[in-house]
């Protein structure tokens, strides 16, 4: 039998870890010849990053984002580590190059004059616009083809934002006629903005391209073809002086072996509608289960097995597994979570077990008990009632523990009760979807799309209770 390790002092590990480093390859810096320019590459390359949805954020005790897994693939590559050091703005991280703070930025930093006068723009090339964002299916006006057609037409921006501005020069160059409606900055997101949008609440808003593009794998339906600026261009920086670090970087993406479509694809376009804030039924497909003989699924031995060792109900573990999976033990998510109970690899690996076991549905299930039961003497302290607590669990073993202190502490600092998750606690985690609250200095492990894990508890305890109704 494997030993397995003690969750709860790896639940501080991996959230003192996600928001400061990552090791990747060997662990000295070496030499490098780049078409006869001899660089030397520093052990471990210190990264400034923004924390947000697409560049860098911890999703289940797991760093993952565009910016920071090609920033892994690129120190891999040349064999050596990075540490990632998480800055609120642009112009904070342009400041730590400045002062040899950090040695790269590896967020996206606009190609304009003033930036390229302090630093050196090399890396990945992109490129993005300012997009109107509609929903074509609810829209009880007629499409918005043009600016043009925006006259008469309300849009909804964050006040004293890049947005508010553009939106006011547009209607100055149209001549007038736009009904801008101003809500308040950093209390509500992009993405607040876009989920409204979808859900008819507001009929159109504008944000910036990529940002919509990533929406699309949760808002599917949304039209943001209608560019309200012009393309802006950005790229990686480090400082004047680093043109070795420079030009690895550049070799390193010009390289024609050097893909990142898949990456590009994994952030953009898969869909991550696992739960999704929309008009939904959460018991529309448990109503095709038969529950024949009082059997729920083809792994009731497994869930019930694993209830004996644990103490837990085995409907509530075969609750997590549903919503989960619905009972695939062969399902890989988009952020690679797997099997039936969607274990984390790295997560797996911190109990002495393969990814790949985890497409056995009796090692996830083991796997998953043990997070369970790790978690619940996590809590036990700060969540006495064990009714309580048991949302509490649920949320952290959907999130990873990380988010879920930070929601504690949000709530304590905000008036809310910490030691009950509806409307408390759960409006807290709600809350680290914002600038103003995932910045916060309380916050210790950043961005947290919060209501992807409210939903995630509120489906598992109606599946529970579903579950017990029935057997």
């Amino acid at each position: 039998m494997k030993k397995l390790k003690t969750f709860a002092t790896i639940i501080f590990i991996i959230s003192a870890f996600v928001m400061t480093s990552c090791q990747c390859g060997r662990k000295k810096g070496h030499e490098i010849d780049l078409d006869g320019m001899h660089v030397q590459l520093p052990d471990t390359l210190r990264v400034g990053m923004l924390n947000s949805p697409t560049t860098y954020f911890d999703y289940r005790g797991t760093p993952m984002g565009y910016d920071y897994e090609l920033m892994s693939r690129f120190t891999k590559f040349y064999g050596i580590e990075f540490k990632v050091i998480v800055g609120g703005t642009i112009s904070e991280m342009i400041q730590w190059l400045d002062e040899g703070k950090i040695d790269v930025l590896a967020s996206p930093v606009p190609v304009t004059a003033e930036f390229q006068d302090r630093v050196l723009l090399c890396g990945p090339r992109n490129v993005s616009n300012q997009v109107l964002v509609q929903n074509i299916d609810l829209s009880k006006d007629s499409v918005v083809k043009d600016v043009t057609d925006l006259v008469g037409r309300e849009v909804s921006v964050q006040n004293d934002s890049k947005y508010y501005y553009r939106i006011i020069n547009l209607d100055e160059e149209i001549g007038g006629g736009i009904k801008i409606k101003t809500v308040a900055k950093d209390t509500i997101s992009d993405d607040d903005l876009l989920n409204m949008v979808w859900k008819g609440e507001i009929p159109l808003t504008i944000v910036d391209s990529d940002v919509a593009e990533a929406a699309l794998s949760y808002y599917p339906g949304l039209d943001i073809s209608v560019k309200v600026s012009l393309d802006q261009y950005s790229r990686w920086a480090v400082a004047s002086e680093s043109q070795g670090i420079a030009k690895a970087l550049d070799k390193w993406f010009a390289d024609e072996k050097n893909d990142e479509r898949d990456l590009f694809k994994k952030y953009y376009h898969l869909s991550k509608l696992e739960f999704f804030d929309g008009p939904h039924d959460d018991l529309e497909d448990l109503r095709l289960l038969t529950f024949t003989d009082g059997r729920i699924s083809n792994y009731d031995n497994v869930f019930k097995a694993a209830a004996k060792k644990s103490g837990l109900d085995w409907r509530l573990i075969a609750a997590i597994a549903y919503v989960e999976s619905h009972f695939d033990a062969d399902v890989r998510s988009w952020a690679g979570a797997m099997g039936i109970m969607q274990v984390m690899p790295r997560t797996a690996e911190s109990y002495d077990y393969t990814p790949e076991e985890m497409l056995n549905p009796s090692k996830c299930v083991d796997v998953a008990i043990n997070i369970l039961s790790d978690l619940n003497n996590l809590f036990e302290k700060k969540v006495p009632d064990p009714i309580e607590r048991e949302n509490f669990i649920l949320a952290s073993y959907n999130s990873g523990p990380g988010h879920i202190l930070d929601a504690i502490a949000l709530a304590n600092k905000y008036g809310l009760n910490s030691q009950k998750w509806d409307d408390n606690v759960e409006v807290a985690a709600i809350m680290k979807s914002k600038p103003a609250y995932y910045r916060d200095p309380v916050v210790k492990n950043g961005y947290f799309r919060g209501k992807e894990t409210v939903n995630f508890v509120r489906k598992v305890q109606s599946t529970y209770s579903y579950f017990k109704d029935r057997t």
